[in-house]
């Protein structure tokens, strides 16, 4: 009887299991994939497009930031552990030697962004090439996106970019912005990856706009 017991509280945790990963996969990660987007924003089109494989997947993100797109761009702009950092969760970064520090401030000197440019995810001497992002397309101010090293080679040679992590900044008023995150391709779609990713993700996204709006109150 105790075996029977057994394999049928086996039995019922498997089946739990299994709702359990059946919830996340058709309700949980649909709704962490296009966190604070639109319809109308997850369907548009944007640079990064251009830059990435066809038919990457990609994940939308969006929030509203209610100063002028300038400002906000300003934020944007210095992202990188040797700048800003990412306003994210930096206990959590730093676990993994990150060595992140965020700013609190818009600082002039971080200001000039350029194509090319190494953008640093992690301190390079502990993480080397590992560690950075190069800047693929900067618009100022309503465009950013990071590619590995070896997808910027590739788009220096007329290829498309395994993957690409984008920022785009849409004006919807004089005084406030829409911020979108779009990443597409390389790991994105697996599910560890997509979990980790939205939980930094979005908290960058509410740390820059946090930052932004009470430099401007």
């Amino acid at each position: 009887m105790r075996r029977a017991a057994g394999c049928a509280l086996g039995a019922l945790g498997a089946a739990v299991g299994v709702a359990a990963l059946v919830t996340y996969v058709k309700r949980v990660e649909p709704w962490l994939r296009t966190w604070g987007a639109t319809p109308a924003e997850i369907a548009a089109p944007l640079p990064i497009d251009d830059l990435v494989v066809h038919g990457a997947p990609a994940t939308t993100r969006a929030i509203t930031v209610r100063v002028p797109v300038e400002d906000a761009w300003a934020w944007l702009v210095q992202i990188g552990q040797d700048r800003a950092g990412f306003y994210s969760y930096s206990a959590l970064e730093n676990l993994v030697g990150a060595g992140m520090h965020n700013a609190s401030a818009v600082h002039p000197e971080w200001q000039a962004r350029a194509r090319g440019e190494t953008v640093w995810l992690a301190d390079p001497a502990r993480w080397g090439d590992r560690g950075r992002q190069v800047a693929a397309l900067v618009d100022p101010p309503r465009a950013l996106v990071l590619v590995s090293p070896d997808d910027f080679e590739r788009l220096e040679r007329g290829e498309r970019a395994h993957g690409a992590w984008g920022f785009f900044l849409e004006p919807t008023g004089e005084r406030s912005c829409r911020l979108v995150a779009r990443s597409s391709g390389g790991p994105v779609g697996e599910h560890g990856f997509d979990g980790v990713h939205f939980l930094m993700e979005q908290r960058m996204m509410r740390g820059l706009r946090d930052r932004a709006e009470a430099a401007t109150s």
